[in-house]
């Protein structure tokens, strides 16, 4: 479970702020993608891949932990095209 709060200045990531419970990967990688994305726009949000932030964390992912690590990308992206438009 992960919640993403973002402060906009004029589209861009202003303020970012995560909270949530969940194992080590999932905490690291929300950690991690908040880091990655204040400053920028959410056009770059919606440009990152999933291998971006597998990579940015650092370290070898095994398929069943591949989820933990991009649960908060899947949430920022729902933020960054909105619910109705997210192409998941």
């Amino acid at each position: 479970r992960v919640r993403i709060d973002l402060r906009l200045d004029n589209g861009t990531i202003a303020d970012i702020a995560f909270t949530g419970r969940g194992c080590a990967i999932s905490q690291a990688s929300a950690s991690i993608l908040t880091e990655m994305v204040k400053g920028q726009s959410l056009d770059f949000v919606k440009g990152l891949t999933a291998e971006d932030l597998l990579e940015e964390l650092g370290i070898p992912i095994s398929p069943a932990r591949r989820k933990c690590a991009l649960l908060s990308l899947k949430v920022l992206k729902a933020a960054a095209y909105g619910l109705n438009e997210w192409p998941e």
